[in-house]
């Protein structure tokens, strides 16, 4: 038995509601010997909720808890807020072995035009990794132009010297760090430079 699960949302740009799409895909899942063991739906709202898609959320958990063996939903459209969104999506389904069924698009991830979706969804998010990185490396890049270092800031000469008499006279790292105003992190590299033999790991 093929277990299935339903997801409708309805937005102003979708004329099919969400009636409308839970009517035509339990159709399709009676038509193809489906059981449909959950319906999840998400319709708009005016309110400014964090959440505003309860509906697909669950339809991710009973995803990734293996509680289905289908999606089916009314358009590639109506999943994620946006192109990365979806692409986690599909390619949680590809990961669990959940097939994915789109009406409108007539596409079924179990037959071989469906197939492409989860090789282009790989694609995707491959490409969207690369260019994030691409844009890191040039913003790094940028920085450096401009003599940005990058780090935490070096411990001014004047307050390392300070640093060093503290530790010299006995105080502690701590105490060090309270008197000369830096961190006690930095006390402790500049007393590791200083005398690397007390640095155990």
């Amino acid at each position: 038995m093929v277990k299935c699960a339903i997801y409708a949302r309805s937005s102003p740009d979708c004329p099919a509601t969400v009636r409308d799409q839970i009517d035509h895909l339990m159709a399709v899942a009676g038509e193809r010997g489906w059981a449909v063991m959950n319906v999840f739906q998400d319709k708009p709202t005016s309110a400014k909720k964090p959440d505003r898609r309860p509906g697909e959320k669950a339809m991710i958990a009973a995803i990734r808890g293996c509680a289905v063996d289908r999606v089916l939903v009314w358009s590639i459209d109506r999943i994620g807020r946006s192109l990365v969104e979806l692409i986690e999506v599909l390619n949680a389904c590809r990961a669990l072995g959940v097939e994915v069924y789109f009406h409108a698009q007539d596409l079924d991830t179990a037959t071989a035009n469906g197939m492409s979706l989860f090789d282009l969804a790989g694609m995707m998010a491959l490409h969207l990794r690369q260019s994030r990185r691409d844009r890191i490396l040039r913003g790094q890049a940028a920085a450096r132009s401009m003599s940005i270092r990058f780090g935490r800031p070096s411990v001014p000469a004047t307050k390392a010297e300070k640093a060093k008499r503290a530790l010299a006279s006995g105080k502690g790292i701590r105490e060090t760090a309270r008197l000369v105003g830096i961190s006690p992190a930095s006390v402790f590299r500049i007393k590791a430079a200083t005398n690397p033999q007390v640095v155990t790991v």
